[in-house]
């Protein structure tokens, strides 16, 4: 399976939005989650945050947004404020593909977290931290949420 990631443009706000929608519900099972998002429409403004489009041919498979916000408060140069991987694309390596695609495309220290009740969400993200050969991960718990910090060197 080819897969293609690119930033998103401004015209397909709506299906990077649409797409949103459907992670957060699923993440609602999780905990509290903010439906609303107010921080999307600054993904196309702010020159700090990159929304990604994840395709598999023709067919939108997910979606990244990256910024640079640090859930760990301890400062980074990116971090995963979202990703998500449509289900009937779950189980076939687009994510863990994706992920190492963005990573390539901004070396340096890099931040995400996962909610703690989402063990999907944390076993997805050990295997792709694995695969993507980061180094130097820490784990941190937080309030309700596990951070990864790590770092990645093409």
């Amino acid at each position: 399976m080819e897969i293609d990631i690119r930033i998103a443009g401004i015209a397909e706000k709506p299906k990077v939005r649409e797409m949103l929608s459907d992670y957060l519900r699923e993440l609602s099972q999780y905990g509290d989650v903010d439906n609303e998002y107010s921080f999307l429409d600054s993904y196309w403004v702010d020159q700090d945050r990159w929304p990604y489009i994840i395709s598999v041919g023709k067919e939108t498979a997910g979606i990244a947004l990256i910024n640079t916000w640090s859930p760990s408060g301890k400062g980074t140069d990116f971090a995963v404020a979202e990703f998500y991987v449509r289900p009937e694309f779950r189980g076939s390596g687009i994510g863990t593909r994706a992920f190492s695609t963005v990573l390539s495309n901004r070396p340096g220290a890099w931040e995400l977290s996962v909610m703690s009740k989402n063990e999907a969400g944390k076993a997805f993200w050990e295997k792709a931290l694995a695969k993507a050969a980061v180094s130097k991960i820490e784990r941190i718990d937080l309030h309700g949420e596990s951070a990864y910090r790590f770092s990645y060197k093409p």
